[in-house]
């Protein structure tokens, strides 16, 4: 297991007392649910190692206390990020009021897809991807962006994490035409341009094609 940049790190288990209150306490143990695992603890660390490509089941305890049962997939070694498929050239904003924050992919969004991939280019599960907005557009309020990233549940997100092929795709770049303080842009007379960038490390390192760069057209529309 490793932690979002790539480095090892054993699980944890957060222990909370009954008022909710995160407190410290008896140290955890972990086991392996699976007969024939794909992964082991090594004792001095507690980190937990793989030893073939699969899936690993295991769950922690404190005291007499279980955890639910945790799936962590044994997967080969990331080495490239690349753009995937499905990123729009231009972000048409509808000038409306709408006040969701996940806007429709087409209408005011666009997907982000990457993919992770390894030996063999065999796409790589489990691994953290942080997007990062480089180029945005001003907005016309103070306590609100006009162009930002959403995640699965249109929540505010900059990372996602990359599925069993490799893919992350569930994050999505948003522009808000009626926050945009620029209203050449936010009423189709103006086209300018939004710059993401998704960059994923293994070890500390950056992947090999990191960063990924997205460059986004954007110009509003006129809602019916």
């Amino acid at each position: 297991m490793r932690d979002s940049a790539g480095t090892p790190a054993p699980p944890v288990i957060n222990q909370f007392d009954a008022n909710g209150h995160l407190i410290g306490g008896t140290s955890p143990q972990f086991f392996i649910l699976d007969s024939a695992p794909a992964a082991h603890f090594e004792p001095a660390t507690g980190i937990l190692f793989g030893d073939k490509l699969g899936v690993v089941n295991f769950i922690g305890q404190v005291g007499g206390l279980q955890t639910p049962s945790v799936q962590v997939p044994v997967t080969v070694l990331p080495t490239v990020i690349d753009e995937g498929r499905g990123a729009l050239d231009t972000i048409k904003a509808p000038l409306n009021q709408d006040t969701t924050l996940a806007l429709p992919i087409g209408q005011g969004a666009s997907s982000l897809p990457v993919i992770v991939s390894g030996v063999g280019d065999t796409g790589v599960q489990g691994v953290v991807v942080h997007y990062t907005i480089t180029r945005s557009l001003a907005a016309n309020n103070a306590t609100r962006q006009a162009v930002y990233i959403t995640g699965p549940g249109g929540k505010l997100t900059n990372v996602d994490t990359t599925n069993l092929s490799g893919a992350a795709g569930r994050d999505q770049i948003n522009v808000k035409a009626s926050l945009l303080a620029d209203v050449a842009i936010a009423t189709g007379q103006k086209v300018d341009s939004v710059i993401v960038q998704a960059t994923a490390t293994y070890k500390g390192t950056s992947l090999a094609g990191s960063p990924v760069t997205f460059v986004f057209h954007v110009v509003g529309t006129i809602a019916p």
